[in-house]
């Protein structure tokens, strides 16, 4: 009976977990999706890059709010239970309030590797995965941010600008500059224009100019001519876009292994990023995130097991329920701002993570006197 009755409890938390989490992620990723939208979009990549890129950024979201979620389910499934008298039924089948903390402290653990393996896996990994679809993108949305009076500097190394678009999509008055401008040791440099243009290819990335003029640099000399046409290939640019995997993208071991020979003052290469001093801060704040924080889960539950303390028929009933739920909240807030006080020691990082071990035994033992008296 016992198990029966803790299976439904756990069943119920559950269940309202998965549908606030994916509510409420829900609503964050369209928020997000509508930010993303100028980002993608405005740097040239098309749309199915654009769902791609948003799609693969939802894991992070959700590990980003499981913590409030969890806290917020358990809080008020404890409240329901205890409005429906369904906690009675616990004690009625000898179950004591301090088995009944334990055991949903045993299934707040399962929740906690949950959030690690997400922080340490799944979400770096999809991060990763997203930054990909830029990374491989071809531009191929770039044609369609060509508009009159307006400079198109989306792709790196290209500034475009087009005085007029006609209706048959061909455009007047072409400027075209490739590389930096006064910068003549560069071979690659050239600004040409052209009184009309048109893309040519199904892909558009061919643009015929015609009736134009080059400039351009040879062994620090400028050479000029005049051409009737000539095609200008769009696809050997990329965007400006950053493609160098973010902190938050990087394999864990990667983070551990560029923190901990900084800290111990050794150089650490990778292929993918760079290790360098500078960035310490903000590995040892992602390490925070991926480690310590999942370790404030059980202190969170354990705030929750006030619930249990008080009873519906108090008249001070409410107002008790809404300090409980304060002290929620400041934990959520504690574990949120102690983040920025992981820096550059492995003292510091040491002393973060004893922190919420050593809060949840001085809550656990008040706690536990309190249920017995």
């Amino acid at each position: 009976m016992e198990k029966i009755i803790f299976r439904k409890l756990l069943l119920d938390i559950t269940l309202r977990a998965l549908t606030i989490t994916f509510s409420l992620g829900l609503i964050v990723w369209i928020v997000q999706a509508v930010n993303y939208l100028d980002f993608v979009i405005g740097e040239g990549h098309n749309f199915k890059i654009y769902f791609y890129y948003n799609l693969f950024n939802f894991p992070k979201i959700i590990h980003r709010i499981l913590p409030f979620v969890f806290a917020i389910s358990i809080f008020f499934e404890l409240l329901k239970y205890e409005k429906n008298n369904e906690l009675l039924i616990f004690w009625t089948n000898g179950v004591s309030k301090k088995r009944f903390i334990l055991n949903l402290i045993k299934f707040t653990l399962i929740v906690t590797i949950i959030q690690i393996f997400i922080g340490n896996l799944v979400s770096p990994s999809s991060q990763f995965k997203a930054r990909g679809f830029l990374k491989d993108s071809n531009m191929d949305f770039l044609p369609n941010l060509i508009n009159q009076g307006k400079f198109i500097d989306t792709v790196s190394g290209l500034t475009i600008f087009i005085n007029e678009k006609t209706e048959n999509n061909s455009f007047k008055n072409i400027y075209i500059q490739e590389g930096q401008l006064f910068d003549f040791k560069q071979s690659s440099n050239q600004i040409i224009y052209a009184k009309e243009g048109f893309l040519i290819d199904e892909n558009k990335k061919l643009f015929r100019l015609l009736n134009g003029k080059n400039i351009s640099t040879n062994d620090e000399k400028l050479i000029s001519f005049e051409f009737d046409k000539i095609d200008y290939d769009l696809s050997k640019f990329s965007s400006k876009t950053i493609k160098v995997p973010k902190i938050q993208e990087l394999p864990t071991l990667k983070i551990i292994k560029c923190s901990f020979n900084l800290m111990s003052g050794k150089i650490y290469n990778d292929e993918v990023f760079t290790c360098e001093t500078g960035k310490l801060k903000n590995l040892n704040q992602e390490l925070y995130k991926r480690f310590i924080k999942p370790l404030y889960f059980p202190l969170l539950a354990l705030v929750c097991c006030f619930l249990l303390t008080i009873s519906k028929e108090q008249n001070n009933y409410t107002i008790n329920t809404i300090k409980i739920f304060l002290f929620v909240f400041l934990i959520l807030v504690t574990s949120e701002t102690l983040m920025r006080y992981a820096e550059a020691s492995k003292i510091q990082l040491f002393l973060l993570a004893c922190l919420p071990i050593i809060i949840y035994y001085i809550i656990y033992n008040f706690l536990i006197q309190k249920v017995k008296l």
